[in-house]
C-alpha cells in the first residue's frame, strides 16, 4: 500500500502545476490580445492618376501618386512648340493650365493638346509676298526673297515635306502660278518671267519689256486663261504664248505709255482679263488685247496695291489706298462687268488694304486691313453685296509697332476665314466675325496668303530672325479644301491661276 500522504503530496503539486500552466496561458493569450488592440486603423489614402498627351510639357509626370487627405497638389501644362488648344481635365471636368487642388477623393488629371504644325520646311531667305500654289499631285511651289537686291528660290515640296526641286535666282520671287499642263509660271521682282516644267526644267524666260521701273512693293504674279495664254501685269498687261514664251500682245495705259502695274490681273467668265495699270484706274481687256473700259477711282492720288475678285455676277472688287493732306484714305470698290461703279465702302480709319479681297458663298466680301498707329489695330472686315460691313474683327498686336495684315483671307470649305499677320499668328475666324482658333507661328510674321489642300492641310509662308530667313509651315484645320464660291482666296484658286472658274 502507498502512503496516502504521497499521493495527496503528488496531486497538490499536480493541481499547483495546472493553475501556473493556466495562468502562464492566460497572460500570454491577454498579452497578445492587448497587442492587437493596441494597433492604430490603417492610415487612408487617396490615389491621383496623371496622363498627359503627345506635345504636353509641364508636372506632375505621367503615372500614379498616393496623397494624404486634405493634401494640395500643385500642377502646371503647356503646349510645346507646333501644339495647341491645350486641354486640361480633372476627372473629366476642364480646369485651368496651372493651379491648385485639393485631394479629397480619388482624381484622374489629363492633360492633351492639338498637333496643329504637321511640319515646317525651313529655308535661307523669307517665303515673304509669295503665297504657295498646289499642283494636282499635292507638290506645294512657293517663292522665296524680299527685294530686288536679295536673292530668292522657288521651291517644289511634296505634301511629305520632301524637297523635289528648286531654282534661285539674284532677286526676289512673286507667287507661281500654275498652267492647264501642269507648268509652272512665276515672276519676280524685276518682271522677269521664268516658265518651269512640273520637274523642274526651265523652259522659258519673258522680259521683253518696253519700259521697266523696278518697285518693291505690291505683287505680280501671272494669270492663266483657259486656253493656256500667261497674262503679265508689267508696263501694261502682256498675253505670253506659253510653249514658247512669245509675246502675243501688249496693252499699255493709253496716256501714259511707261506705267507700271502694282497688283496682278485677273479673269473673268468670259475671259476679259481686269488689271490696275498706274495708281488709278482699273482696265477691262479682251483677250485679243482690245480695251473694253477704264475705271477710275475717286481720287487720281488713289493706287491699288490687291488683286481683284469677281463674284458669281461678275462684279469686280478691289481695294484702294492713299494719302492726302496727311489723311489716310482707303476704299473697297465694287464695279459692275460693264465699268460702272456698283458701290464704295471707306474702310474704318482710313486702315490701308494691301491684302486682297475674297468672296463668300453667300456674296459676302472679306478684306483684311493694315494697321493705322497703333490706336488703330489691323481689321478683318466682313461686307455684304450691297457694300454694308456686317462686322469686324479686331486684330491685336502684339509688338511695339503696329502689326499688319497683308496676308490676304481664303475660305475654307469648313467656312472659316483663315489669314496670317505681322503678329506672327495665324487665324481662324468664324463666319459671324467670332475667333474659332488662332495659332502663334514661332519666331515669325506673315505676309504670306494660305493656301488650303483638299486634305485640311494649310500651307503658309513667313519670314523669321533677324537674317530674314523663312518657313512654309503645313498646318492642319478641319477645313478639306475651299469653299466653292465664286472667289474664295487670293488668285482665286490652289493653282493661283487668278481665273474665275479654275479649279
Amino acid at each position: 500500500m502507498r502512503p496516502a500522504g504521497r499521493s495527496s503530496i503528488r496531486f497538490l503539486h499536480f493541481a499547483h502545476f495546472s493553475l501556473l500552466s493556466w495562468i502562464v496561458l492566460f497572460a500570454i493569450f491577454s498579452f497578445s490580445g492587448c497587442q492587437e488592440n493596441s494597433k492604430e486603423p490603417p492610415k487612408k489614402t487617396y490615389t491621383l492618376t496623371v496622363t498627359r498627351g503627345e506635345g504636353v510639357d509641364g508636372y506632375p509626370n505621367p503615372g500614379t501618386y498616393t496623397y494624404d487627405p486634405g493634401m494640395e497638389v500643385n500642377y502646371g501644362y503647356r503646349a510645346l512648340e507646333d501644339y495647341s488648344d491645350l486641354v486640361v481635365t480633372l476627372d473629366g471636368e476642364p480646369i485651368a493650365a496651372t493651379g491648385t487642388f485639393v485631394m479629397n477623393a480619388k482624381h484622374t488629371l489629363v492633360a492633351t493638346c492639338f498637333k496643329r504644325v504637321l511640319w515646317k520646311y525651313d529655308v535661307d531667305s523669307a517665303v515673304y509676298y509669295s503665297s504657295p500654289a498646289i499642283g494636282d499631285d499635292g507638290t506645294v511651289y512657293f517663292g522665296t526673297g524680299m527685294s530686288m537686291s536679295r536673292p530668292g528660290t522657288l521651291y517644289a515640296v511634296g505634301p511629305d515635306k520632301v524637297l523635289q526641286w528648286s531654282y534661285s535666282i539674284a532677286s526676289a520671287f512673286y507667287s507661281p502660278a500654275i498652267g492647264v499642263d501642269g507648268t509652272i509660271y512665276i515672276q519676280d521682282y524685276r518682271n522677269n518671267v521664268y516658265a518651269f516644267a512640273p520637274g523642274g526644267t526651265l523652259k522659258w524666260i519673258y522680259n521683253d519689256y518696253q519700259y521697266f521701273y523696278p518697285h518693291d512693293v505690291g505683287q505680280r504674279s501671272p494669270a492663266i486663261g483657259a486656253d493656256g495664254t500667261v497674262y503679265i501685269a508689267a508696263d501694261g498687261l502682256y498675253a505670253v504664248d506659253p510653249l514658247t514664251g512669245r509675246r502675243i500682245w501688249h496693252y499699255a495705259h493709253p496716256d501714259y505709255a511707261d506705267r507700271e502695274c502694282l497688283a496682278s490681273p485677273v479673269i473673268g467668265s468670259d475671259g476679259t482679263i481686269y488689271v490696275t495699270i498706274g495708281e488709278d484706274m482699273l482696265f477691262a481687256v479682251d483677250s485679243d488685247g482690245r480695251r473694253r473700259w477704264i475705271f477710275r477711282f475717286a481720287h487720281d492720288w488713289e493706287m491699288s496695291f490687291t488683286s481683284p475678285a469677281i463674284d458669281q455676277n461678275g462684279v469686280i472688287y478691289l481695294a484702294s489706298e492713299g494719302n492726302y493732306g496727311g489723311t489716310a484714305l482707303s476704299n473697297l470698290y465694287a464695279v459692275n462687268p460693264d465699268g460702272t461703279q456698283k458701290w464704295r465702302h471707306p474702310v474704318d480709319g482710313g486702315r490701308f488694304v494691301r491684302a486682297s479681297p475674297a468672296v463668300g458663298i453667300d456674296g459676302v466680301i472679306y478684306i483684311a486691313t493694315k494697321a493705322n498707329g497703333l490706336d488703330l489695330p489691323a481689321k478683318l472686315i466682313a461686307l455684304a453685296p450691297n457694300g454694308q460691313k456686317i462686322w469686324d474683327y479686331t486684330v491685336e498686336g502684339v509688338h511695339q509697332t503696329p502689326d499688319d495684315v497683308y496676308s490676304s483671307p481664303s475660305i475654307g470649305a469648313d467656312g472659316l476665314i483663315y489669314f496670317g499677320a505681322e503678329t506672327g499668328f495665324i487665324y481662324a475666324v468664324n463666319p459671324n466675325g467670332t475667333m474659332n482658333w488662332k495659332f502663334q507661328l514661332q519666331h515669325a510674321v506673315n505676309w504670306s496668303s494660305p493656301a488650303i489642300a483638299n486634305d485640311g492641310t494649310i500651307y503658309l509662308g513667313t519670314l523669321r530672325g533677324g537674317n530674314y530667313q523663312g518657313y512654309l509651315y503645313a498646318i492642319k484645320s478641319t477645313s478639306m479644301g475651299y469653299m466653292p464660291s465664286a472667289w474664295p482666296r487670293f488668285r482665286h484658286d490652289r493653282k493661283n491661276t487668278g481665273r474665275f472658274g479654275a479649279w
